[in-house]
C-alpha cells in the first residue's frame, strides 16, 4: 500500500460521516490524486486516531482508538525574525509531540509571532506529517516571564549539561539573553559547546526534554 494521508478533522463527529475542508478535498483529489475508496487515517488533534476512507468528499470513520499525548513539554521561543525559520520551528516540534508551544517577549528579541491562523496551520502541517493524534497547542501573543508557572528551563551557556526536569523550556533571542533578564529561580540548561539558532537550540531543547 502506498501512502495513506493522514487528515486533521476538526469538524463536528457526529455521523459516520466526516466533512472535509475544501482545502483539504482539492489536496487529495487534485494532488494526491484520490477518489472514493481509498484510505486515510485521521484525527480530531485530541487524541482519537482513526482509519477510514474517503466518500464524496468526506470520510467515512472507521476503527478508531485513543492515543496518550506523547509529552507534556511546553516549549517558550524568542521568534526568530524569519518566516521560514519560524515555521520550520513550528512544523517540527509538533512533528516531535511538544505539547505547547509559545513566543517569550525578550529585550534583545526582533521576531514577532506569527499570525494565530497561520501559526495554527503550521501546527496542523507538522501534525499531519507526522500522523499524530495530538494537535500542538498555540497561544497568542507573546509572553513573558512573569506569566510563565511552575519550575522551568532556560537554555543558557554554563548551566547544567543534564536535562532539567521541568516541563517547560525557554529560548532566548539570537543576540543572546540581557544582563539580569533570566530569573534567579530558573533552572538553566547549557545545550552544548556549539552556538545554535533558535530554532535549532529548541528542537534540541525539547528532543532530550521530552
Amino acid at each position: 500500500m502506498g501512502h495513506v494521508p493522514h487528515l486533521l478533522l476538526d469538524t463536528a463527529w457526529d455521523s459516520q460521516l466526516v466533512g472535509l475542508s475544501s482545502d483539504q478535498r482539492t489536496h487529495l483529489v487534485r494532488a494526491l490524486r484520490l477518489g472514493d475508496g481509498d484510505p486515510v487515517s485521521y484525527t480530531d488533534g485530541r487524541g482519537t486516531f482513526g482509519e477510514g476512507q474517503l466518500d464524496s468528499g468526506a470520510v467515512v470513520r472507521g476503527p478508531e482508538r485513543t492515543v496518550e499525548r506523547p509529552s507534556d513539554l511546553v516549549v517558550i521561543v524568542a521568534p526568530p525574525d524569519n518566516r521560514d525559520r519560524v515555521r520550520f520551528l513550528v512544523e517540527k516540534l509538533a512533528e516531535i509531540g511538544v505539547a505547547e508551544l509559545r513566543f517569550l517577549d525578550t529585550r534583545r528579541g526582533q521576531g514577532k509571532p506569527p499570525r494565530t491562523e497561520r501559526l495554527r496551520s503550521w501546527a496542523v502541517a507538522g501534525l499531519e506529517q507526522s500522523r499524530g493524534a495530538w494537535l500542538m497547542g498555540t497561544g497568542e501573543g507573546l509572553v513573558t516571564f512573569a506569566s510563565i508557572s511552575g519550575p522551568f528551563a532556560v537554555c543558557d551557556p554554563g548551566g547544567s549539561r543534564e536535562a532539567p526536569l521541568a516541563r517547560t523550556v525557554v529560548i532566548g533571542p539570537e543576540g543572546g539573553w540581557a544582563p539580569d533578564e533570566v530569573p534567579e529561580d530558573a533552572l538553566r540548561f547549557d545545550l552544548g559547546d556549539t552556538i545554535l539558532r533558535v530554532e535549532t537550540a529548541a528542537l534540541v531543547a525539547a528532543a532530550r526534554m521530552i
